[in-house]
């Protein structure tokens, strides 16, 4: 899938669009709501009640609408994240070995055959000494990787500095929608990183997950 970063920026700038509509639009419900309160009190027989009522609820639903747009944004937003992290990388072609040319039948001097004498070379493997072996004992193994694990068991990476913060923010008593776009601003943590990272959080028992994008921290 080309131009993957160009892909999400999109989809990002769209949802912050929509976020803000929909921010907009609970405001424009809440003074409609006003509205009809202060409507009803003055007067509750006004024949404008009714019209100032059905406007109300009309952007109230408009509200709701907003709202799921912004949810499934998201959903979208997570699924073309996973499926840049998933697509392998490009594989360099190797270029192909051309055959030995045939030597003449005068090149060796024996009846074998017009083969020509090659000369070998012998690679110096590099002995590499291992902590523990006996005096004298040396393995040609290459020295075991070191992996970058923190005292928390979690790889020390971006999965860690989000842990963090989702401790500052969630609870393990109830359930609450995380914005992946504000967590990235205050923390520094890619938006092509925030769903690995949080499927790490979520495999290692660090987090629990929800429904529709919901964690909490575990009891």
């Amino acid at each position: 899938m080309p131009n993957h970063k160009t892909m999400l920026d999109a989809i990002q700038r769209a949802g912050a669009a929509v976020f803000d509509a929909d921010a907009q639009l609970k405001l424009s419900v809440q003074a409609y709501a006003e509205r009809v309160h202060a409507a009803v009190g003055s007067n509750p027989y006004h024949l404008g009640n009714d019209a100032l009522f059905e406007n109300w609820k009309l952007v109230a639903r408009l509200a709701q609408t907003m709202t799921g747009m912004e949810e499934e944004l998201r959903k979208v937003y997570q699924v073309a994240a996973e499926l840049c992290d998933d697509e392998p990388s490009a594989v360099t072609a190797i270029p192909a070995l051309s055959a030995p040319e045939p030597s003449s039948p005068n090149s060796v001097g024996d009846q074998n055959g017009p083969l020509a004498a090659t000369d070998v070379k012998i690679k110096k493997v590099k002995v590499v000494e291992r902590a523990g072996t006996s005096a004298g004992r040396r393995s040609t193994l290459p020295p075991p990787k070191k992996e970058g694990f923190n005292t928390a068991g979690l790889r020390s990476s971006n999965a860690t500095t989000l842990l963090s913060h989702l401790t500052t923010v969630l609870n393990s008593r109830d359930f609450t929608g995380i914005s992946q776009t504000a967590i990235s601003a205050a923390t520094g943590i890619p938006l092509g990183s925030m769903t690995a990272s949080l499927k790490r959080l979520v495999a290692t028992g660090r987090l629990v997950a929800g429904s529709s994008g919901k964690y909490k921290l575990p009891g």
